[in-house]
């Protein structure tokens, strides 16, 4: 069965059709495929589908068999390529023996009648392909190491750049060519004869004989969990991402993924009580959520102490709108019990934590000391109930050549509570991206060494700490809110971010808490 995609009154060029196949689980990822379909793996940004198809005109035609996970591909497609030509072929059967790409094809063949492009959903490229091709079909080839062309299709190729023999999965020398998984197939009809004498799971017994070859440079293969793992350790400075969540961009949209569908249509519905302040064009479809990308620079990048004020103008008086609801129990819910429970995940990923003395040079507690210091009851009951971002820190506050706010990657939530919380979270938020600056974080600019019974911190402070934090400090006065709260939760903050991270910075997260609880504690006594 096809489902079609924005087809109606458009003229579809058959040289122009792309098959990607998205249907089979991709076990051999492992955890990278447990809750997502292997073509929306990240890379550099977007997706490995994403990257595939913005490799094509926009006349192009998409035929993408779905199995697997078949409604993520689905909601991705018409999140963020409403403007693209895209059919999807549901697989009946993609897990059994008798599955595979033959199978596909044989499924895909009502949709072909005329030449067509063929790319596996887990083969990266980073070139022009379409000039590459002429009047025959032809398969894109790199060389790869001896021992490991046993992994591959490989190609033997004579000397007027054509194949003259085909392996399947066996081992053989340098001369021969991998197939990487990307082919444009001209005599469209005698291959899928080819198909049909063959009748098998594969198709690569379908290429003919005689097929051009043409060098594909700057292809990676993402079916191997080993290989897209040094790739994308390669792409990033640091790896910042989180296991259930993953942000894309692409077609001048942000696109945003998670393992719980629930949190998707949350940060949609906030969106609904303050519209203005947010990118154009939210919109929430099953596990996504997508606006337009808003042009301009992040807070960090903006870098700028002196328009601080000019924000805390802003937030005041478009973002935190303030209401009378009672929010004692779900600041309770959301300060104490989950900070509890992030604690007891941080300890139960970490089971043998050196006895730290000092931090920095300055003699500090174990954690239980700070965590018994903690006012939960003025935490919970000394609230601003209002409207609130919940992460804002300043890299999700963007700003543009005339001055305009917006913010992105909002909280889906506090305690329960989609449409509103507390403002002091907000201000604990600002001020703690003010103690660590995430875009250095996420450039790996920051470091830890434990030795012995000390613990020292590379910390990458804003610059001009100083200065936004006393416009924040003054504010809080202005408006007759409690300082002492938002200094309390700013360890709190970094204590509950640091279970969901990767290593080191999960444990810099955690000791940053313990010095800061430190701090304040050394501030009060003096």
């Amino acid at each position: 069965m096809i489902q079609a995609v924005h087809t109606e009154g458009s003229v579809v060029n058959m040289s122009n059709t792309v098959i990607i196949p998205t249907a089979g689980t991709g076990s051999r990822m492992g955890r990278y495929t447990t809750h997502l379909n292997k073509s929306l793996l990240p890379y550099c940004g977007k997706p490995v589908l994403g990257h595939i198809i913005d490799s094509f005109p926009e006349d192009t035609r998409f035929v993408i068999p779905v199995g697997y996970l078949a409604d993520q591909v689905k909601d991705f497609c018409f999140l963020t390529y409403p403007d693209r030509n895209i059919e999807f072929v549901n697989i009946a059967d993609y897990t059994s023996s008798a599955s595979g790409a033959g199978r596909t094809f044989e499924q895909c063949k009502d949709s072909i009648n005329g030449p067509f492009w063929y790319i596996t959903c887990d083969t990266y490229f980073n070139e022009n392909i379409l000039n590459k091709i002429g009047n025959n079909d032809c398969c894109f080839t790199k060389i790869v190491p001896e021992d490991e062309s046993y992994l591959y299709t490989m190609f033997e190729v004579d000397n007027t750049n054509k194949i003259s023999n085909i392996t399947f999965k066996k081992t053989q020398p340098t001369t021969w060519m991998a197939f990487t998984g990307v082919m444009y197939i001209h005599h469209w009809e005698r291959f899928f004869n080819n198909l049909k004498l063959i009748n098998s799971a594969e198709f690569i017994y379908s290429i003919s004989l005689g097929s051009d070859v043409a060098l594909l440079e700057t292809w990676q293969d993402f079916g191997c969990p080993v290989s897209y793992h040094s790739a994308v350790t390669k792409s990033l400075a640091f790896d910042f991402s989180k296991e259930d969540e993953i942000t894309y961009i692409c077609n001048n949209k942000v696109i945003k993924w998670w393992v719980d569908p629930t949190v998707a249509k949350k940060k949609y519905t906030k969106t609904l009580s303050n519209p203005e302040v947010f990118p154009k064009n939210c919109q929430y479809r099953g596990n996504y959520m997508s606006y337009d990308f808003f042009p301009g620079k992040t807070l960090y990048e903006h870098n700028d102490a002196g328009s601080i004020n000019n924000l805390l103008s802003w937030l005041h008086s478009n973002v935190w709108v303030k209401n009378d609801k009672d929010i004692c129990a779900e600041s309770s819910a959301f300060y104490k019990d989950k900070t509890l429970n992030r604690i007891n995940q941080f300890l139960k990923k970490n089971t043998l934590l050196p006895d730290i003395k000092s931090i920095n040079g300055v003699e500090v507690n174990d954690y239980s000391y700070y965590l018994e210091t903690i006012n939960w009851e003025l935490l919970s009951n000394d609230n601003l109930t209002g409207f609130i971002h919940g992460d804002l820190q300043f890299d999700n506050i963007i700003v543009n050549d005339n001055n305009e706010f917006k913010i992105i990657d909002w909280r889906h939530e506090f305690g329960g509570l989609v449409e509103y919380g507390d403002i002091y979270y907000d201000l604990a938020k600002m001020s703690g991206g003010l103690v660590i600056n995430y875009a250095r974080i996420k450039n790996h600019q920051f470091a830890i060494q434990i030795d012995g019974n000390a613990v020292t911190l590379d910390i990458p402070n804003i610059d001009d700490i100083s200065k936004y934090q006393q416009e924040i400090k003054n504010y809080i006065d202005k408006h007759n809110l409690n300082y002492k709260k938002v200094q309390q939760l700013v360890p709190i903050i970094f204590w509950n971010m640091s279970p969901l991270h990767f290593e080191p910075f999960d444990m810099f997260l955690w000791y940053l808490g313990i010095k800061l609880f430190q701090e304040i504690e050394n501030e009060n006594v003096h």
